[in-house]
């Protein structure tokens, strides 16, 4: 259960060029549903530092995060208060 009732999300938008990274969500709730890499933040956890764990978690890819470009609250479809902070990346091919 979210600690009163808020849950903490982030959600990375990447892109390189004219090209943006979307995933498809394995989780049972959202099967094959296309989305950014994103997720709870975990209790205690920096927003920043979640951001990339995710990142790393659903891609495989080591970030450095770039920019923000908002701060979002909704209601889920679940009726959860959600609160989702979007972060950006330029991804950058190393090689």
């Amino acid at each position: 259960m979210p600690q009163n009732g808020i849950v903490l999300v982030v959600s990375v938008s990447i892109y390189r060029n004219d090209e943006v990274l979307i995933i498809r969500e394995s989780k049972p709730s959202a099967i094959d549903r296309w989305n950014f890499p994103s997720g709870r933040i975990e209790y205690g956890e920096d927003i920043l530092y979640s951001a990339r764990r995710e990142v790393k978690e659903e891609t495989g890819f080591d970030v450095k995060l770039n920019g923000t470009t908002g701060v979002y609250n909704f209601i889920s479809s679940t009726n959860i208060k959600l609160f989702c902070f979007i972060l950006l990346v330029r991804l950058q091919v190393v090689h």
